[in-house]
């Protein structure tokens, strides 16, 4: 009876107890734990074997990208050139080829330029960069380019620069200087010149150079109301009586100081100011400005207007060229210098004569220029005298007191 119960057990699939089973086994059968989810432990040794597998094919894998990796060329690095006329200057540069270790060639090649003939090459920093060259103009030069680094090479340029200009013609025209040069010319290019190894230039053409732009010259002013004006070329020493009679009379005068001269003697120019006196130009140090280039007669007239306008509270606008020399030049160096107008002279007083440009007798709007003397005084009264008998009066002279007068072209004096 016992054993059947056994057999109906088993057949269900429900184990039943057996005191008399050995210790250690297990009384359900191996059919069963497998329905129950349980499974037998792998073999240790085959997770061994399996993860050694893996590690010998990621290692081929990356050793056949390496191997690929280093049979890519590397990109060749290429050479851009510029040559600028005016300079006379070849410009070389390293450029990288496609590919991203473009830039790392050219960072670790050396560039060297020489002229062939040349005995010491003309070199970059290590890491590329750029070589200027000077050429000679006038001729054809070759240039030897060298590359050293991890793709060498080496290449060879030929440059012709054309001659070193010189004009040969020149001429004032309608538009302003024309020249006619040695060489030919081209317009400017709106870049350098580069990717040729030869320039060629058209042929010979003249070209018209803007001029300057000039302050106009005045020997004469405004006649309106009778008008007469008054200066005087200042000179380095004082002049009491100068004060005195500009007290007395009220006429006003209009002086032209250089720095040098206003700054030896500050306490006098400054009471002549606040007499009724206007300070006018007349440079620093008063030399021949015909004589001297642009940029220093600029420098001429410039300083000194702006010491006169820190020492007198007003810069002139007005000047009056030293000994009245005056050219082109000098009147465009008085616009850069800031002067609006020049002024110049059409009678002088000596000590008991008048004298007109026209040998007449004062007449309005002219402009009398008195010398700086030890009699000066005595001078300004004999030109009062005359004044008063043509009846005329004295005014300031200033910017606005050539309103509707025509410029003219030369000074007086025949500058």
């Amino acid at each position: 009876m016992v054993r059947g119960r056994w057999e109906r057990a088993t057949e269900a699939g429900f184990p039943m107890i057996n005191d008399t089973q050995p210790p250690g086994t297990s009384l359900v059968p191996r059919p069963v734990l497998a329905r129950l989810g349980r499974r037998p432990p792998l073999d240790r040794r085959l997770l061994v074997m399996l993860m050694a597998g893996a590690l010998v094919v990621v290692g081929l894998v990356v050793a056949w990208l390496g191997q690929r990796a280093t049979a890519l060329p590397l990109p060749q690095p290429g050479i851009e050139w510029s040559l600028s006329p005016a300079s006379n200057t070849v410009t070389i540069r390293l450029t990288p080829g496609a590919g991203r270790s473009g830039r790392q060639v050219v960072a670790d090649s050396r560039l060297a330029v020489s002229a062939e003939g040349a005995r010491h090459p003309r070199r970059t920093s290590p890491n590329g960069g750029t070589v200027r060259v000077p050429v000679p103009p006038g001729t054809r030069t070759r240039l030897v380019v060298s590359v050293k680094g991890p793709r060498p090479f080496r290449r060879t340029l030929t440059v012709t620069v054309p001659p070193r200009l010189r004009a040969v013609v020149s001429r004032p025209g309608p538009g302003g200087l024309l020249i006619r040069a040695s060489s030919p010319l081209r317009h400017r290019p709106s870049g350098p010149l580069c990717g040729a190894n030869a320039i060629s230039f058209p042929t010979a053409a003249e070209v018209t150079i803007p001029a300057l732009p000039e302050v106009p010259l005045y020997n004469t002013a405004s006649p309106a109301g009778q008008a007469i004006y008054i200066t005087v070329e200042a000179g380095s020493t004082a002049s009491p009586q100068l004060l005195n009679v500009m007290r007395r009379t009220h006429v006003p005068v209009t002086a032209f100081l250089s720095q040098r001269a206003a700054q030896r003697n500050l306490l006098y120019w400054r009471a002549f100011t606040g007499t009724g006196g206007t300070i006018g130009d007349y440079t620093v140090s008063a030399p021949d400005l015909t004589k001297l280039t642009l940029s220093q007669a600029a420098t001429q007239w410039g300083q000194a207007r702006r010491a006169l306008g820190r020492w007198f509270g007003q810069a002139p606008l007005i000047g009056q060229p030293p000994s009245g020399a005056i050219n082109r030049t000098v009147r465009a160096a008085a616009y850069q210098g800031g002067l609006k107008t020049l002024v110049g002279w059409s009678g002088v007083v000596t000590r008991n004569r008048i004298h007109t440009w026209n040998s007449k007798g004062l007449k309005p709007g002219e402009i009398v220029l008195l010398h700086w003397a030890p009699d000066l005084g005595h001078r300004l009264n004999t030109l009062l005298a005359a004044i008063q008998a043509r009846h005329l009066h004295p005014r300031p002279l200033t910017p606005a007191s050539f309103a509707g007068v025509a410029p003219q072209a030369h000074s007086p004096a025949g500058g």
